[in-house]
């Protein structure tokens, strides 16, 4: 469970072959005993956590530890079941036509490693949106492994943009993705490459977001949806989403630093109402 750590293809055999015989309760009763051993041993994700709930004000129990250990496995084994049977998910979402016609005109989907985020394209299935998702190459690798586990249902609504194509062949991708009106995803809290690193105060200290897609909307003049997908109970999810406009009559420096401040402001904000769904188990406010 370290911050880059990817669930391999053993694991989620194991997993979704107790998915398959026994239900979903035996695989949500088996996370018990894969977060007790995080609990008792990943001793760098509990420093991490601990820095995290002092940066956020919040107050460190063991309790608190388990269940956000219990919330992360849980939204993880989430991601590759939703795969194999989107229908049995629940995703809840009070402006969901809302939501849909931005998507369906072309926008920066703006997402984070919090909540259910790697579940949420099942969401956009049975609505003809295209959902183009930027990932790296190690990514693309680790998705390809559950598809061999598992019985992957249609996901032509998904396309992915390898970022190791290089700088040049990813932005055409992305440029032609949003000239066809489709909708770009990213990660708003990290960035692969280090020139895309931009500091902005969190929580009253500096720390480092991903500026790329803001960027990108300037140069498109294309809207950035700030999604965040709040894990609610058992394969049930709220979709929570805000729409922020880049001021394109700004210089671009100006105009990137006032939408990146509205939309850290707006993750404090669900961190704040959702702190054990933070999934970013390093010192975020590390310099890089």
């Amino acid at each position: 469970m370290a911050a880059k750590q990817r669930v391999g293809g053993p694991v989620v055999k194991t997993l979704y072959s107790f998915y398959k015989i026994f239900g979903y309760g035996s695989v949500y009763f088996s996370l018990y005993f894969v977060v007790l051993y995080y609990f008792l041993f990943a001793s760098n994700v509990r420093e991490s956590l601990k820095q995290y709930y002092k940066n956020i004000g919040e107050e460190f129990s063991n309790k608190k530890y388990f269940k956000h250990l219990f919330n992360y496995a849980l939204a993880t084994s989430d991601r590759f079941i939703s795969k194999a049977n989107p229908e049995i998910y629940n995703f809840i979402n009070q402006n969901r036509n809302e939501l849909l016609s931005e998507l369906k005109n072309g926008s920066i989907l703006l997402s984070n490693h919090f909540g259910g985020w790697a579940t949420a394209s099942n969401y956009f299935r049975d609505d003809n949106i295209k959902i183009n998702i930027v990932m790296n190459e190690a990514m693309i690798k680790n998705a390809s492994e559950f598809e061999q586990v598992i019985n992957k249902k249609n996901d032509k609504n998904v396309n992915i943009i390898d970022l190791s194509k290089g700088d040049i062949a990813t932005s055409i991708s992305i440029g032609n993705a949003l000239l066809n009106n489709e909708s770009v995803a990213l990660m708003g809290d990290r960035a692969i490459n280090k020139k895309h690193l931009h500091k902005i105060s969190f929580f009253e200290k500096d720390a480092h977001f991903n500026k790329n897609p803001f960027l990108i909307a300037y140069k498109t003049k294309k809207p950035i949806i700030a999604l965040f997908v709040v894990l609610k109970e058992k394969k049930t999810y709220e979709m929570i989403f805000e729409r922020i406009d880049i001021n394109t009559n700004k210089k671009e420096n100006e105009a990137v630093e006032e939408a990146m401040q509205r939309y850290v402001k707006l993750l404090e904000k669900t961190l704040k109402e959702h702190p054990l769904q933070w999934f970013n188990f390093y010192d975020f406010w590390e310099d890089k």
